[in-house]
């Protein structure tokens, strides 16, 4: 589970902005906590809004980076080849992201600073029996390590100054490092800018068995697609064919089928379609889903039933979390949402720096109109559109 991500120096991020998945001392909805031990109390979902432009899909974007630099493309950079920086304006200071996260009831905090050029700063520290201890550190060409101490620094001088030591370690199945690897690589997920005819992920598991297809069909038909069955074609070296079943019954009462292809069912069917398989594996594996602009092209009705499955207990059984963005202003309810679970992004004026907040902090009323506050501006993170911009009852 994800406590919290830390960005500095991103795109239009140019300070400090944090992220918390960590429960606030609100008493609202407390049976959509999710409670990894004792102690803590984190938060199944959180969704940020913001005008367009004003920085909240870079959020999402610094955390897909991280994960690519991780476990992705971005991992097998060879020595000299440019890492994927992207600072704020013209800046010239490293890059710096943290992330903070329980994986097999351990906690981990892992960070890095770099430029395009290499890697400044690097840290793990776990959290075994409750106490801090440090797996490795490094500050440019200098190495810190208390466990297995020979072999760490053989491997420290195998990493190229461009290359993250988390993945180079993990390229020699080092096991001090390979549990907060293994995060990245299974509990990290991303429904971005997807085509929705390709639905990989649900192919992938309609294919795979009964089982998950009848979960699949399930959802179709509780978000009221008019579908009863989905059929997959494989044919050699192009895209599998799918076609959707629906079933029709007549003023007299007779039963009719008729079969679609999916590129001839609506948008919205498309997305969700495309979506649902990735959603229920995320559920199934208990790990973060990030998902930006989770409404588009879907009804209001089925992205609520989405997030909906995140934060009912009886479905998400794993632990599994869902950060999105959103301009959904429907979904700003507080008998739906926690007021920690609320967040903003804004761009100042002047420096055209995202900012990042949670409503929280803003210490609204019970039973207060979170929607009409916000589209009236009173928590800011709304475009200005001439006159006074802002929505009236």
């Amino acid at each position: 589970m994800l406590i919290q991500f830390s960005i500095e120096n991103h795109r239009s991020i140019k300070d400090s902005a944090v992220i918390s998945f960590a429960a606030s001392k609100d008493k609202s909805l407390e049976s959509y906590l999710l409670h990894p031990d004792e102690k803590r109390a984190l938060l199944p979902a959180i969704a940020i809004y913001g005008a367009n432009a004003a920085g909240k899909s870079n959020v999402l974007h610094a955390l897909m980076t991280m994960k690519d630099m991780v476990v992705g493309e971005a991992a097998k950079i060879s020595k000299g080849q440019k890492l994927p920086w992207e600072p704020f304006g013209g800046t010239t200071t490293p890059t710096s992201f943290e992330i903070v996260f329980i994986y097999h009831g351990i906690r981990y905090a892992y960070g890095y600073s770099f430029d395009a050029k290499k890697i400044y700063t690097e840290y793990l520290y776990h959290w075994p029996n409750g106490r801090e201890a440090l797996i490795f550190s490094r500050e440019n060409d200098v190495y810190e390590f208390r466990e297995n101490i020979n072999e760490q620094i053989t491997l420290s001088n195998r990493t190229p100054d461009n290359k993250l030591y988390l993945v180079s370690s993990n390229d020699w199945n080092l096991p001090q490092t390979e549990n907060a690897y293994k995060w990245f690589l299974e509990k990290l997920t991303f429904l971005m800018e997807e085509a929705p005819p390709a639905a990989s992920e649900t192919v992938a598991q309609i294919v795979s068995g009964n089982e998950k297809k009848a979960r699949i069909l399930k959802e179709l038909l509780l978000a009221d697609l008019g579908i009863s069955d989905v059929t997959i074609k494989n044919i050699s070296g192009k895209a599998p064919v799918i076609t959707t079943t629906h079933r029709v019954i007549g003023a007299d009462g007779s039963v009719e089928h008729f079969q679609l292809l999916m590129d001839q069912e609506s948008s919205g069917t498309q997305r969700f379609f495309s979506r649902i398989g990735g959603w229920l594996q995320a559920l199934e594996d208990g790990a973060l889903l990030v998902v930006d602009e989770i409404e588009d092209s879907l009804h209001p009705l089925l992205t609520k039933r989405l997030i909906e499955m995140v934060q009912d207990n009886t479905i998400n059984t794993e632990g599994a979390q869902l950060l999105f963005t959103t301009h959904d202003a429907m979904l700003l309810d507080l008998t739906f949402f926690r007021r920690d679970q609320i967040w903003f992004a804004e761009k100042d004026e002047r420096s055209c720096a995202t900012e990042l907040y949670s409503l929280a902090s803003f210490s609204p009323r019970k039973g207060e109109n979170i929607r009409k506050g916000y589209l009236q501006g009173r928590f800011g993170a709304i475009p200005f559109i001439g006159g006074d911009g802002l929505w009236q009852e």
